[in-house]
């Protein structure tokens, strides 16, 4: 997230939680992911790689692009682009630059030294890899899409995004069979970003809910998108992610709009905990690496089953209090640009895309 996904409460104003249910879940499978990945590399144990499969990183991320892309198609309908491109902003940043304020600050006694580079904290697009937390390179593609929809909604194509997003999935193909995605690759420069296959979960995100009416149910939406996924999957890595980006969107399109769960995951204490945990996952997401990589690092002799168990724990506890100030922070920045001047908005608005254009030239 892999993304680090906005906010939910475009579904959770009906007290329907199985989106933050289905966004929680996609962040603690690239923590498991990744706790099993770096005992591997740190600790020289295999034992986690046993258990935990090295698929599950892509999945969630993947799950959290179709998220960010079907909360876009409801999204670039309600906004103008300035007042949607800042609410993305002070979602995405402030959070950001706690956590990794807090790395860089660690990183004084920590024995993990994080890089600095200035290029990296802005988010923007620059093929580069300089990440103090390792998991930026996602928003950066997450940046790059709320500037995709922002662009969309100034040009007034709201009413035609479905056919946009369509011609956008056929460059996207045109370029993956020319050039098949590398797995080994994450990082793009800006006029790369937009054609590799883990954009298609994007993409096919905020397009089924434009072109589809009545959604399948979410067990049979899990099994068709494990099919599809399973089958690309046999064609290598581009076919695996084509699969997976439909098989996400398919999901999560299937959970927005299915009622018959809600005695489950309405407003119930199953769905309000779903909808804590849910708020809690992006800061899950940023955190999650650099205590699973401390807390290897400063406790060589525990056990690798403890260790694992306890790199994983560590990370969902430090994400409760990092995710409640990211819910305060967020609330009052986003009533902050909702209480500013439209010209104010429009001027920082034009800024940010405007630096985003630059680091797309600079970087081509």
């Amino acid at each position: 997230m892999a993304s680090s996904s906005p906010d939910l409460r475009v579904e959770t104003r009906t007290r329907l939680y199985s989106l933050q249910w289905l966004r929680f879940a996609a962040a603690l499978a690239v923590v498991f992911y990744h706790a099993a990945t770096y005992e591997s590399i740190l600790r020289g144990s295999s034992w986690a790689l046993g258990y935990v499969p090295g698929w599950l990183g892509a999945v969630g991320v993947a799950l959290f692009f179709a998220l960010s892309g079907f909360l876009m198609a409801s999204a670039m309908q309600r906004y103008e682009a300035p007042q949607f491109l800042l609410h993305r902003l002070v979602r995405i940043y402030p959070p950001f630059f706690v956590v990794a304020g807090l790395v860089i600050v660690a990183g004084i006694w920590s024995p993990l030294k994080p890089p600095i580079d200035v290029f990296a904290l802005s988010l923007l697009p620059y093929g580069g890899a300089a990440y103090p937390l390792g998991v930026e390179w996602t928003l950066v593609f997450e940046i790059a899409f709320y500037v995709f929809v922002a662009v969309l909604i100034a040009l007034r194509r709201q009413k035609s995004a479905a056919s946009v997003l369509i011609g956008w999935l056929g460059l996207i193909l045109i370029h993956n069979v020319l050039r098949p995605d590398d797995l080994s690759l994450n990082v793009f420069p800006a006029h790369q970003l937009p054609f590799v296959g883990i954009t298609t979960a994007f993409a096919f995100g905020m397009l089924l809910p434009l072109i589809v009416k009545k959604a399948p149910h979410p067990v049979v939406a899990g099994i068709v998108g494990t099919a599809l996924w399973l089958f690309g999957s046999s064609q290598g890595t581009t076919g695996a992610r084509w699969g997976l980006g439909l098989g996400a969107a398919l999901l999560v399109l299937a959970l927005a709009r299915y009622d018959g769960w809600r005695p489950v995951f309405g407003d119930t204490q199953v769905g309000r905990l779903g909808n804590r945990l849910g708020n809690y996952s992006y800061m899950l997401y940023l955190c999650h690496l650099p205590v699973i990589r401390t807390l290897y690092a400063l406790l060589p002799g525990v056990g690798v089953v403890r260790m694992f168990v306890l790199t994983i724990t560590a990370a969902v506890l430090v994400s409760i209090p990092l995710g409640e100030l990211d819910m305060w922070m967020y609330r009052r920045l986003k009533k902050r640009v909702d209480a500013m001047s439209p010209t104010l908005r429009t001027v920082l608005a034009s800024v940010f895309v405007g630096l985003f254009a630059l680091a797309t030239i600079v970087f081509f």
